[in-house]
């Protein structure tokens, strides 16, 4: 089980988009690799978004008619929380990955699959100094990807949304989420002002 797969997939689901989950499999080297792409599809929105920022929010999200997104999560990629501390390690760490994730996204099942669909990219983080920020942006942006979101975002959007709707008996990872907040072992960052 991933956690992450299962946070991504009940974001959207929870955003009101129909969800395709997908695992692309190549082999790089010796090694082999699986991939999570989930395709989303939202019937209310007809016109194709472009959003102004690369970095987007979920405000943003719930503008997409359709998207492909690909996640780089923790437990797959080998992201620690010792990156968190330093930028330039985020984006040597990110350049990596992508340089992984470009056979797979070269494999002919993820062309047809993103045909003429936007790509967003989920990051477990992006480097807090604007520069270092752009650096890695632009190089997003030479490797296909339309739009960045970050892993926070999505739990954030999570915890908001868990309370409010019961019915997470699909997805052991949203009611997990929902617990937390019910027992007061999570809380909205917004909230933490008024403490």
């Amino acid at each position: 089980m991933n956690v992450e797969y299962d946070l991504v997939r009940a974001y959207f689901e929870e955003n009101g988009f129909w969800v395709r989950a997908k695992e692309i499999s190549t082999e790089i080297g010796k090694n082999r690799f699986l991939f999570p792409i989930f395709e989303i599809f939202n019937s209310e929105n007809s016109a194709d978004f472009h959003p102004e920022s690369f970095r987007i929010f979920t405000s943003d999200v719930t503008k997409y008619s359709s998207a492909v997104v690909s996640l780089i999560g923790w437990q797959d990629s080998g992201f620690s929380s010792d990156l968190l501390t330093s930028d330039s390690r985020i984006v040597k760490f990110l350049r990596k990955q992508i340089e992984s994730y470009k056979v797979a996204w070269s494999e002919e099942e993820f062309s047809l699959l993103r045909a003429d669909k936007q790509l967003i990219l989920i990051l477990p983080a992006i480097p807090r100094s604007e520069k270092k920020a752009i650096e890695l942006f632009e190089f997003f942006k030479q490797n296909k990807v339309q739009a960045v979101l970050t892993l926070s975002s999505v739990l954030e959007n999570l915890l908001r949304r868990c309370s409010e709707n019961p019915k997470s008996k699909g997805n052991s990872s949203f009611q997990l989420l929902r617990l937390l907040k019910l027992y007061g072992l999570a809380t909205e960052p917004q909230l933490n002002i008024f403490d």
